[in-house]
């Protein structure tokens, strides 16, 4: 699903950034009363406002894409608001987007967004999410059915695009989709694990756990990544 043909705000793009330059708050008033349609970055009956705001967050996500993966972090479902969206321009990093920044042993202070994200991209970070759209009003008790609708599209999106070395996952809502009755769910890559058990950070939170786990694996892996190229 694209969005219209419509003015741009500028010839220059990011330099991961998938598109035009679409004037979202034009793309609002201009789709105006549409259909409802599926969104498919969540499966959410999705009016006009819901995706515009889907492919502003794209845009937004895809300019920090590392060309090569080392770790996705998987999510369950996208933050509400944008100030907790990790790729958001504002760089408040409120939320989930704080969480994991420090998880990440990543310091903003006294930066600029752009140089925070940039450097969790030089990482080999990149953040997704089951469902890449906030629950709708009147959604909530949904959420279980829509993950697992998703899932199986995340699963092949992690194994044939994003192609990462790792996975980890920070939310306790992937635990039943990553843990079927038949074993752990092929991503293609390695899903870190604490034990037997991945490592998933509970009540939709990013905290000590990750915080512990990315301390060990993560600067480890960058160091070890370095060494290989040196």
């Amino acid at each position: 699903m694209s969005p219209p043909n419509l003015p741009l705000r500028s010839k220059r793009r990011p330099r991961f950034a998938p598109g035009t330059g679409v004037d979202y708050d034009l793309l609002r008033r201009s789709m105006g009363d549409t259909p409802l349609l599926t969104c498919d970055g969540c499966g959410q009956s999705a009016t006009s406002v819901h995706l515009a705001k889907r492919f502003e967050r794209l845009e937004w996500t895809t300019r920090y894409r590392p060309v090569h993966i080392g770790t996705v972090l998987l999510g369950a479902i996208a933050p509400t608001k944008d100030a907790d969206f990790l790729y958001g321009p504002s760089g408040e990093f409120g939320g989930e987007a704080g969480k994991l920044l420090e998880a990440a042993d990543i310091s903003r202070i006294g930066k600029a967004a752009e140089a925070t994200l940039g450097e969790f991209q030089r990482r080999g970070l990149f953040l997704t999410h089951i469902l890449e759209c906030p629950l709708e009003a009147g959604n909530e008790g949904d959420a279980e059915r829509l993950l697992k609708a998703r899932f199986g599209a995340t699963a092949a999106r992690i194994r044939r695009s994003l192609r990462p070395k790792r996975v980890i996952p920070i939310s306790g809502l992937l635990e039943p989709l990553l843990h079927g009755s038949n074993g752990p769910v092929g991503l293609g890559s390695a899903l870190i694990a604490d034990g037997e058990k991945a490592r998933i950070v509970a009540n939709e939170g990013v905290g000590k756990g990750l915080a512990a786990l990315s301390r060990k694996r993560l600067v480890a892996d960058r160091r070890t990544d370095r060494r290989t190229k040196s």
